[in-house]
């Protein structure tokens, strides 16, 4: 775990911070496009079906997208025929605990609790756990190589969610 004790430290948490809270608002903000971009080409986000979960390929997931099967459900969020979808549900991230795990070169490992609250067809589910970032920095800003989503309760029965935690 890096501590964040000098200057340089502190504003590079607070770099990584702003963008994680920038991904969030651009999730509430349905800005599909922007929060698509933040990934690089072989960027994959997770989220594991079981809390210990090792792996996403021999293992059972709730969700494990590539950029393709990302492309596929950020074009039915904008299909006017996707009636699961209709209305839109509404969401709010909220992120908290950001720690740096760690932080060699380019490479940003970093983990960080959340709460999302989904408020669709009259009813709120609820979504928190811990996401771990796997960034790298890239001419001063960050991308994604994966975002793993680990819901407290990713074991149990999940309410029914097309959209990402």
């Amino acid at each position: 775990m890096i501590e964040a004790t000098d200057i340089e430290g502190l504003l590079f948490h607070h770099r990584v911070s702003q963008f994680l809270f920038s991904e969030a608002r651009m999730l509430d903000d349905r800005e599909w496009d922007k929060w698509a971009a933040l990934f690089t080409e072989e960027g994959t986000y997770w989220a594991p079906a079981s809390y210990e979960q090792p792996d996403p390929i021999e293992h059972v997931s709730l969700i494990y997208e590539d950029q393709l099967l990302r492309k596929v459900r950020l074009a039915r969020f904008s299909n006017p025929n996707a009636f699961s979808l209709q209305p839109f549900p509404r969401t709010c991230h909220f992120i908290s605990n950001i720690m740096i795990d760690s932080h060699e070169g380019a490479a940003v490992t970093v983990s960080s609790c959340f709460q999302m609250t989904e408020y669709r067809r009259d009813k709120p589910n609820q979504f928190n756990g811990r996401y771990v970032h796997d960034l790298v920095d890239m001419d001063g800003s960050f991308k994604i190589n994966q975002k793993k989503a680990i819901l407290v309760n990713c074991d149990g029965t999940q309410p029914s969610s097309s959209i990402y935690f």
